[in-house]
């Protein structure tokens, strides 16, 4: 692969990490983004609706929200299919930055053990949709009270005295394949949650340049999408923090191809709090 980048034929590298030796069952596990029985027109309707946004409003030509002090470090949600409560979770954690002014790590392990009333599946996998919703009746434990513990708890731990987040109004739904909306979006609002095609060898070996892949599948990883860019040279970027660790690619973060066709999926299903 990565002698086909210096060849010029591919716009990323790859290179050994922490996922390298686990078998594909045990990497397909960690792709976690599973969407929910409810209908696309179902959905929408349980969220605030369609974002809207002004086509011809100008946009500054990049963004990251992690210069801004709204994103935490990044996590290792190990061998467990919680990447929807990962990528929910930094949503949340930008949202009550942006009310409170202060940054938060938020817990996950809240999300896993809590939210299967509302279709999650604990380590089998969820979706952010579904952690809005339970935002909305309930404040996120902070992960110092309600730690991560790499598995789905049997019982809901959650309780007032360990909340902290403030809860959301309801959330915004992307219409599906619109990257134009998801950009305006991440400009005005902040980070956004993703479903990716996840599960290529490409992308569990990501190391650095943008990523970009002709046979993605269907959407199986959720992901944070922080900002976006352009490289001279290859191109327009999402930037999007991942939950893999920081021995995953930039330091646990990676580029994604923008405006390429909706590139892998990303802007097929992707939402964010209000």
């Amino acid at each position: 692969m990565n002698r086909e980048y210096d060849e010029g034929l591919v716009s990323y590298k790859t290179a050994l990490n922490d996922l390298s030796d686990l078998t594909e069952s045990e990497f397909l596990m960690m792709n976690g983004f599973r969407l929910s029985n409810v209908t696309g027109k179902r959905r929408t309707r349980k969220a605030s609706g369609f974002y809207k946004y002004n086509e011809t409003e100008k946009l500054p030509i990049s963004v990251d929200w992690r210069k801004k002090g709204s994103v935490t470090p990044i996590r290792a949600q190990g061998e467990c299919g919680s990447c929807y409560a990962f990528s929910a979770i930094g949503a949340l954690e930008a949202y009550h930055k942006k009310k409170t002014g202060k940054l938060i790590d938020l817990s996950p392990q809240n999300i896993i053990d809590c939210t299967r009333v509302y279709g999650n599946r604990g380590c089998s996998g969820g979706y952010p949709i579904s952690v809005f919703r339970y935002a909305k009746r309930f404040r996120i434990a902070a992960e110092s009270k309600y730690p991560y513990v790499f598995g789905a708890g049997k019982n809901c731990k959650w309780g007032k005295k360990k909340a902290v987040a403030t809860t959301v109004k309801g959330f915004f739904v992307i219409e599906s394949g619109d990257e134009l909306a998801l950009k305006h979006a991440i400009a005005k609002h902040g980070p956004v949650t993703a479903g990716i095609s996840g599960s290529q060898s490409g992308f569990k070996l990501y190391k650095s340049g943008i990523y970009a892949d002709k046979n993605c599948g269907r959407s199986s990883h959720a992901v944070l999408i922080v900002g976006y860019g352009s490289h001279k040279t290859l191109g327009d970027y999402w930037i999007i923090k991942n939950s893999w660790g920081t021995n995953w690619g930039i330091n646990g973060y990676a580029y994604v191809a923008r405006n390429k066709g909706n590139m892998c999926h990303i802007a097929s299903v992707a939402s964010f709090p209000i």
